[in-house]
């Protein structure tokens, strides 16, 4: 954990303000820590370039320059964000605005604005995490048998409050969710990773792969007895051509409890809204000046195998590399404003995250995107057979040195190569 046993606290800071951060390694091996979805410099990023070594300081500062946003910071070490992040070292960042302050939701933090860290786990008999152990959780990703919310297993919660706002992160390593709850009761998203969307979406199922976030509003009546569950995802997820290997490969997909929800009269009402004043950030397709194209794929069966016994790299590639700490696969300039497209050529889903960014998605697979991808991101899920484009601009930063890394999100994959490097210049 982080200062903690399991986990780490939430930080809250305000746009504008000037943070520094003094990270200390108690670990028996090296570490990191990794501001997820933060614009800061490259050399505080906090990625595989930043290791912190057993029993040593680094500080990391820099200005908070972002709009009201849900974030979290992880380990990320080379080769071994997956153990690292699995045995604790993550927790959620919050950004306030002078919008977010004054805005009509709930927001009074453990009474109607709540985290829900989502993580599933593996134990040994003694109540130990268990992590891989074979190479189908290796190649599929590490997913488990128990769901911890917030660290704890069969969580309840007693509403407050008639609305509640729910901040969720999917902090598992490979694990997909599709949230709904047992009645089939509607609830509001109204921010995803990079903060409040455009326009709220009224739902009854929430997809969320490793690393986005969701913040969602639900309403609770009177003697209200719900179950928040995980619901299997379509197979139409997978594509037109893979779905079988990627349900083989993903495990058998089967519907699970994730938290009860419990309330007598809540009360607390809040006035109707329509959405929540913030400001826009502007992606204007009229000023693409490049277009990058990535192809996501991994090689199966016993070559893989003898990749990574060797310690050669693995089969996880983009555009058919594996990545490496001394080569830079992208150069970016400042300022540009640009398309990144993701095509998925293997039998899994891969959750794209491209650092120091936020990002809107154009399309898949030439269509439209989800209705509420319709705000910043930095995080996408790119399904089997699926091409997704979105849209940046590079702000703020840059150096010549140190990169910023865009990679899978399924922590295994990413251990396992399907990872890359830019830098801004």
């Amino acid at each position: 954990g982080i200062n903690s046993d399991y986990l780490g606290p939430v930080l809250r800071l305000h746009r504008g303000e000037f943070a520094e951060f003094n990270v200390k390694n108690n670990l028996n091996m090296p570490s990191t820590l990794h501001w997820h979805g933060v614009y800061l410099p490259a050399l505080m990023d906090g990625g595989p370039h930043q290791e912190i070594a057993q029993g040593k300081v680094w500080k990391a500062s820099y200005e908070i320059r972002q709009p009201a946003s849900t974030l979290w910071y992880h380990a990320h070490t080379h080769r071994y964000t997956g153990p690292q992040v699995y045995q604790g070292l993550a927790g959620l960042f919050y950004v306030d605005d002078e919008y977010s302050q004054q805005a009509d939701i709930p927001k009074t933090y453990g009474i109607d604005d709540i985290p829900l860290v989502l993580q599933d786990r593996n134990f040994h008999q003694d109540g130990s995490f268990r992590y891989v152990s074979n190479m189908h959780e290796r190649m599929a990703g590490m997913r488990g048998n128990f769901i911890l919310v917030n660290g704890t297993i069969r969580p309840l919660y007693r509403a407050q409050r008639r609305q509640t706002r729910f901040r969720i992160l999917n902090g598992s390593n490979a694990r997909i969710y599709n949230l709904h709850f047992s009645d089939n009761r509607e609830f509001t998203q109204i921010a995803s990773d990079g903060g409040f969307m455009p326009t709220p979406v009224r739902m009854k199922h929430l997809r969320l792969a490793p690393g986005e976030r969701a913040e969602i509003i639900v309403e609770f009546g009177a003697k209200d007895d719900v179950m928040l569950q995980h619901k299997p995802l379509p197979t139409s997820n997978f594509g037109m051509g893979m779905g079988m290997m990627a349900m083989m490969m993903s495990g058998d997909d089967q519907p699970f409890n994730i938290m009860r929800f419990v309330s007598k009269n809540p009360g607390g009402e809040i006035s109707t809204w329509q959405g929540v004043k913030h400001e826009q950030h502007d992606l204007n397709p009229a000023n693409i000046v490049n277009t990058r194209t990535f192809g996501l794929d991994m090689a199966m069966g016993m070559g893989m195998m003898m990749n990574r016994m060797s310690g050669a790299g693995s089969g996880m590639t983009i555009n058919n590399k594996s990545f490496d700490m001394n080569r830079i696969d992208e150069v970016v300039r400042l300022n540009d404003t640009e398309v990144w497209e993701f095509t998925n050529n293997s039998p899994l889903p891969h959750p794209m995250h491209i650092h120091d960014i936020q990002f809107r998605v154009l399309s898949r697979n030439n269509g439209p995107a989800e209705l509420n991808e319709n705000g910043l991101k930095d995080t996408v899920l790119v399904n089997p057979d699926e091409t997704v484009r979105v849209i940046t601009r590079f702000e703020h930063y840059t150096d010549e040195r140190f990169p910023y890394m865009f990679h899978c999100h399924i922590l295994e994959h990413e251990d396992q190569g399907m990872m890359g490097q830019f830098v801004v210049v």
